[in-house]
């Protein structure tokens, strides 16, 4: 039995949150303006047997290591990258789904300790950068030439020694050859590759949080700026030209990520609830959701599962191997569930006229929701 709990459309949500702040008193009133609103157009009619209809093209297994576990997917332009926890790195041809070859694998893989990864695009290859949770050689860069790997190369990161050590998150940024690090040490980094590839210069931003970090984003409203999501309940957006946190957002529930969506002065939060697992939240107004939805599920997500969202749509796994999707303009119910696998799902992505998901036993099947 799967339960959706919303609250109506995200226009009717941001409408409401503008009636209850014109309501309090002016001192703590939001500065929001009606007229300053991103407001999402309305939903189309979904045609009701879109659930029965939806398809799916055939599965592909990878192979897995002893207790290793995929760990994060990454789609680049003709191909997908699945890197697993042991630093093993597959790439798939994400048209035909269809293993293409082994990127990487560790000859120590129980010295692999990969938390996060993420990819940067140079002169059209993509550089991978994983982050690892362990003391030495935190942070390590593939940058690949056609197809084969040509340069591997591990970065010092500097941390604090009395806490734990390791990376926990990482993202790319918007600017060329940039990326930012969260660690178990509750620091974030900003990370500059060289020209070159070389080597890379990092610096640590001003970011505090009282826990690990459990995900970052890039996001741009009037400039250009990183959401850090922490453990601690803080999602404090930092200004990358300001160089400073402009505000923190406060969740009541423990966040695991942040995705972009149309609005863009909203951000949607993956959140450890057992009925409504997204938040949606406008920078403007920090002291609650515009709009909650989700699922019910007997056990709460981890940080190593996660969401897709791309334009007004989101997709999520769920532990029973089933991929669920909402339209963010109507998410009153869902508009696709689709049974993929009989084990997790860890990640799904969207990799332009489908969804990529994958499951615990690196099983990957491709989605065809809304017969793009």
């Amino acid at each position: 039995m799967r339960y959706h709990r919303a609250g109506g459309s995200l226009s009717d949500q941001i409408r409401q949150h503008r009636a209850l702040e014109a309501a309090r008193p002016s001192s703590t009133r939001s500065e929001v303006q009606e007229d300053e609103a991103e407001m999402l157009p309305s939903p189309p009619d979904y045609n009701p047997l879109i659930r029965g209809s939806t398809s799916m093209r055939r599965n592909l297994t990878l192979s897995l290591g002893p207790y290793d576990k995929p760990r994060r997917i990454l789609h680049g332009h003709n191909f997908t990258y699945v890197v697993t926890a042991h630093g093993t790195i597959d790439q798939v041809s994400t048209s035909a789904l269809k293993f293409d070859r082994n990127l990487r694998s560790s000859s120590s893989p129980f010295q692999e300790f990969v938390d996060d990864a993420c990819m940067l695009s140079h002169q059209g290859d993509p550089i991978i950068i994983l982050g690892h949770a362990r003391e030495q050689n935190q942070i390590a860069f593939l940058s690949l030439d056609h197809g084969q790997v040509s340069r591997h190369v591990t970065l010092h990161r500097d941390w604090n020694t009395a806490k734990k050590p390791g990376v926990s998150a990482m993202t790319s940024l918007m600017s060329p050859l940039k990326f930012a690090s969260g660690g178990y040490d509750h620091r974030v980094h900003l990370w500059d590759i060289a020209q070159d590839l070389s080597g890379a210069s990092g610096v640590e931003l001003a970011i505090k949080h009282t826990s690990l970090i459990h995900s970052l984003l890039p996001v741009m409203d009037t400039s250009h700026k990183l959401v850090s999501v922490g453990a601690d309940c803080d999602v404090p957006i930092y200004d990358m030209s300001a160089e400073r946190v402009e505000q923190i957002l406060k969740t009541s529930c423990t966040p695991y990520h942040a995705h972009n969506i149309d609005s863009r002065s909203c951000t949607l939060l993956e959140v450890s609830h057992l009925e409504t697992q997204f938040e949606v939240r406008d920078h403007r107004i920090l002291n609650q959701a515009v709009q909650r939805f989700g699922f019910l599920v007997e056990e709460k997500r981890g940080r190593f599962e996660k969401a897709e969202s791309w334009s007004h749509f989101v997709a999520c796994g769920d532990r029973s191997g089933a991929v669920h999707l909402w339209d963010l303009r109507n998410v009153s119910t869902e508009v696709g569930l689709r049974q993929c696998f009989n084990d997790p799902v860890i990640q799904v992505v969207h990799t332009g006229p489908r969804l990529l998901a994958c499951s615990r036993r690196n099983e990957l099947a491709c989605i065809n929701f809304l017969g793009e």
